[in-house]
């Protein structure tokens, strides 16, 4: 995601020179100016770090948790879609199911809202937005009892149901109650938003009623695409408060409603200070504008201080107006008109002249939002949380700090972030909370009474019992934090008698430094040690749940987990050349040899009667080295695979509707690729990915992703599509042979010699796979892709890195300098003249290679001799001038290009 703008380096360094001067003439009245804003309470407008944060994960493996809520006794309570009730008890730190609701759980009903009665404490009422099981396709708000940590089905008071259609989409479902005794309603417009190309959904020919958001959302007469507000009666029936959309009596439209024109208002949240109503409104899935039918897709966040007319499907984001479409010759209209909307609709059966338009608080895309880029680009799913204030948890050491005092809390399903937004008259301003923390789908948070911040992920797919869905809490430490555990072991499986040695490495405490206790636990149960790095043997063969937990001296805890296999040795796999194992050349030959060493299987060489279950392969991928290091570093199975569109997919969103095998909200990846093997629907599907697209797996439409363009769409469909016909060329290589470089076309791609073997498992223990591989990448090295810098400006953009100090230096780590007999440095024009020094694994190590590099007004190249050796180095480039005054912010000198030139020989495996 491109958040940020790029600045160039000249600017940067301009910037540098006015910010200096600036700062050497500050006036007496600024520096007074700046003491008096230290004065100002630092905490209200610096937020705190995240490491005064803790999340703790409650309950896991939910399935499809919708929302919850926390009891004033700290017990959450929590719905599941399908039906289920369940609760939390800390003090048995476990969920169990307390309620179960006989529901209709097709398309997106099924048990979808959850809140407690204002006075729980006294009544025990809770309150649930469900969509009853049988013939009437209804969704119903009713009120329970909830006793002795039960739910009483026979307790059931009906406050309201009405009827939808149970064809697809849009159920909303949220509960809250406002500060006055308030319930709040939210109920999705029941509309299919496919078969409208993502825009405005006022289809009115007369097969289409599900099509027609004008028959839900911008109907007065209806209840669906609305904001309810209500008042419960002690009875179970209901009231209408004051200051509803419309009058009492039902003259003009439902009297429940405060808001219309909403389209799927999934999470819905009232500040409990001002009685404000905020909510996300999932929005529509067009990419692009499109001058016959209107503005874009846009999710929202909004804000109503008082009741009124949102917009849908006549207006969307700041009240971008759609034309009037009509389906049936497919010709455009005019636009409407937000000051004025009309519902012409032959499915309309209320007001047809309706309130003026209210503008969104908070709009973004799926590209790159101008008004708020800090939300970024991709799919999209936007909630609002709660807004916080201090004192409603005015004794509590976990309450969130002044900084987050009056902001509205808001997530997005999609992209996994939660913000808080400071809202102002006229402007929001908005800040990432925990960034560096994933969220796993968030869909619901609340205060709890302890001032922690409870929330439900939905985990990553769709209809799923997902393995990383739970329940957390955040809690802050204003003045203690909670130590941080990490356990790590130098092996985690081997043959007994298995010995390990593990570390406590990485574990830290913010407050008091080294005062903390350890208890290290080798089979879970049993305290074994209190060392911070202890060893202990496994002698009986078993999968074992090893946990260290640290502890402060004021008693806080965190703990970590690791899983040691003890029964069977991995086996040992070589792969023996004198080749360089860093570079390729063109056509370049060399020899290769795999040696197997397994405990229980034996040694296996070349001619071995288990050579065959050794696997070698020698492939060549045209991605770039980079990403062809990161995808071998989290999966050694891509061989002969399309790794950019693996690495496309795997970094997007995709995963949230598909998966590889199993049917999700979409299809499997592995379907898709079946139903067009043979065809020729590479640039059709890329096409699909970036508009978004429907009707070809059912209603639920595809999200368009604009942000891509049409080569990175056609690799990621260029991977799906060759799942179901894998590339046969490569076979299977001997154990010892020979292999050439003669692939390439370009210097982009990479090379890799793999080599992997599976035991036969041993003690019960599962068979284990190792594996190595050697990857060769273009020996002509982008100086900008270095793995340490110190006192250089690395422009990746235009492959540099530019020296701005003396004895500044880039690093590689891991060079073969087999074969290697010297170094091409090929500079920029500069004003410097310097030294440029190869040294070895170290800062002022060995220095095997200098150039003199000389001031010019054109590019230079410099070869510099390298005595060949066969080993790996870090290679430490270090550059060295006479005098510090030839080098600084304003003479600078750049390296694009460092070549290694092979040395003229041929190697051998001897």
């Amino acid at each position: 995601m491109k958040m940020l703008k790029r600045v160039s380096c000249v600017v940067s360094i301009v910037l540098l020179g006015i910010l200096s001067v600036l700062s050497l003439s500050c006036s007496n009245s600024m520096q007074e100016n700046e003491r008096t804003n230290l004065s100002n309470s630092k905490a209200a407008t610096v937020p705190p770090e995240e490491n005064r944060f803790t999340v703790e994960v409650l309950e896991t493996k939910l399935y499809e948790p919708m929302e919850l809520a926390v009891r004033p006794d700290g017990k959450v309570l929590y719905i599941e879609r399908r039906g289920v009730l369940r609760l939390y008890e800390p003090a048995k730190k476990a969920s169990r199911t307390v309620g179960e609701l006989n529901v209709f759980s097709g398309n997106e009903d099924g048990l979808l809202g959850l809140t407690l009665d204002p006075q729980f404490a006294k009544n025990n009422w809770i309150y649930l937005f469900y969509s009853p099981a049988g013939k009437d396709p209804i969704q119903r708000v009713s009120r329970f009892d909830f006793v002795k940590d039960s739910l009483l089905l026979s307790s059931e008071k009906i406050l309201m149901s009405f009827p939808v259609l149970r064809q697809c989409c849009h159920s909303g479902g949220a509960l809250e109650f406002g500060p006055d005794g308030s319930l709040y309603i939210s109920v999705g417009d029941n509309t299919v938003a496919s078969t409208s190309d993502g825009y405005a959904p006022i289809d009115e020919r007369p097969d289409r009623l599900i099509s027609d958001a004008q028959k839900s959302a911008a109907n007065s007469n209806d209840l669906r695409g609305k904001i309810l507000r209500i008042k419960p009666n002690l009875d179970g029936t209901y009231r209408i408060p004051d200051g509803n959309l419309f009058p009492k009596d039902g003259s003009k439209g439902r009297p429940e409603v405060y808001t219309m024109g909403n389209r799927n208002p999934f999470r819905i949240s009232i500040d409990q200070k001002t009685g404000n109503l905020y909510w996300g409104e999932v929005g529509p899935d067009a990419g692009k504008d499109d001058n016959t039918r209107g503005p874009k897709g846009y999710d929202e966040v909004n804000r109503a201080t008082k009741a009124g007319n949102f917009g849908w499907p006549y207006f969307v984001a700041d009240n971008k107006p759609y034309r009037y479409y009509n389906f049936q010759d497919s010709t455009s209209g005019e636009l409407f008109d937000p000051q004025a909307p009309i519902n012409n609709s032959p499915n309309n059966t209320g007001l047809r002249e309706l309130p003026p338009a209210q503008k969104a608080l908070i709009y973004y895309p799926y590209d790159a939002s101008s008004e708020f880029p800090i939300v970024g680009e991709g799919g999209r799913n936007a909630m609002a949380g709660p807004v916080f204030y201090m004192d409603l948890f005015p004794s509590d050491a976990r309450t969130f700090p002044e900084f987050y005092e009056g902001r509205l809390f808001i997530y997005d399903w999609m992209r996994e972030w939660i913000m808080t937004a400071r809202v102002g008259e006229d402007s929001v301003e908005l800040e990432r909370f925990l960034p560096n923390t994933h969220f796993a789908h968030p869909i619901d948070m609340q205060f709890g009474a302890d001032g922690a911040l409870y929330v439900l992920e939905y985990g990553t797919y769709w209809h799923a019992n997902n393995d990383d869905s739970k329940l957390i809490r955040i809690q802050y430490h204003a003045n203690n934090r909670k130590p941080l555990a990490r356990a790590s072991a130098d092996r985690t499986e081997g043959a007994v008698p298995f010995t390990v040695n593990f570390s406590s490495e990485g574990t830290l405490d913010y407050d008091d430094g080294d005062q903390l206790t350890y208890a290290w636990s080798f089979d879970g149960i049993k305290i074994h040690s209190k060392e911070a790095s202890p060893t202990f043997t496994f002698t009986k063969p078993g999968v074992y749940q090893v946990a260290l937990k640290v502890t402060d001296k004021e008693g806080y805890t965190d703990e970590a987990k690791l899983e040691i296999r003890a029964g069977n040795e991995p086996p040992k796999i070589s792969i023996q050349t004198d080749n360089n194992r860093s570079f390729y050349w063109n056509n370049h030959s060399f020899n290769y040899a795999v040696k197997v060493e397994d405990r229980e299987d034996g040694n296996i060489t070349a001619g071995s009667p288990q050579g065959n279950d050794v696997k070698v392969f020698f492939d060549y991928l045209p991605e770039g080295y980079d990403l062809v290091q990161t995808a071998l570093g989290q999966d050694l199975s891509a061989v002969n695979a399309n790794l950019k569109g693996k690495m496309l997919i795997k970094n997007s969103d995709c995963k949230a509707c598909h998966s590889l095998m199993n049917k999700s909200v979409g299809p499997s990846y592995m379907d898709v690729a079946t139903r067009h093997k043979g065809k020729d629907s590479k640039k059709a599907l890329a096409s699909k990915i970036i508009k978004g697209g429907y009707g070809n797996w059912g209603e639920v439409p595809m999200a368009a992703h604009p942000q891509l363009s049409q080569e990175e769409a056609e690799e990621m469909v260029k991977y799906i599509l060759g799942l179901a016909d894998p590339q046969t060329d490569l076979k299977p290589l001997p154990m010892k042979g020979k292999v050439t470089t003669n692939q390439h076309k370009g210097k982009e791609g990479t090379y890799f010699l793999t080599a992997s073997y599976t035991d036969k498992g041993h003690n019960s223990i599962a068979p284990i796979t190792t594996r190595e591989v050697i990857a060769l990448r273009h020996p002509q090295v982008d100086p900008s892709t270095c793995d340490a810098s110190k006192g250089v400006m690395i422009r990746k953009d235009i492959g540099r890195v530019r020296f701005t100090e003396n004895e500044s230096y880039i690093v590689f780590r891991g060079v073969d300098l087999t074969g290697v007999s010297s170094l091409t440095i090929k500079t920029v024009p500069s004003k410097v003249t310097a030294t440029l020094e190869v040294q070895t694994n170290s800062l002022g190590g060995q220095t095997i290679s200098s150039a003199k590099l000389s001031a010019s007004e054109k590019e230079n190249k410099y070869t510099i001799d390298v005595k060949p050796s066969a080993s790996v180095h870090g290679l430490y480039f270090v550059l060295k001038v006479d005098s510090k005054e030839e080098i600084g912010i304003w003479n600078t000198l750049d390296i694009e290009q460092i070549e290694f030139n092979q040395e003229r020989q041929n190697h051998k495996v001897q």
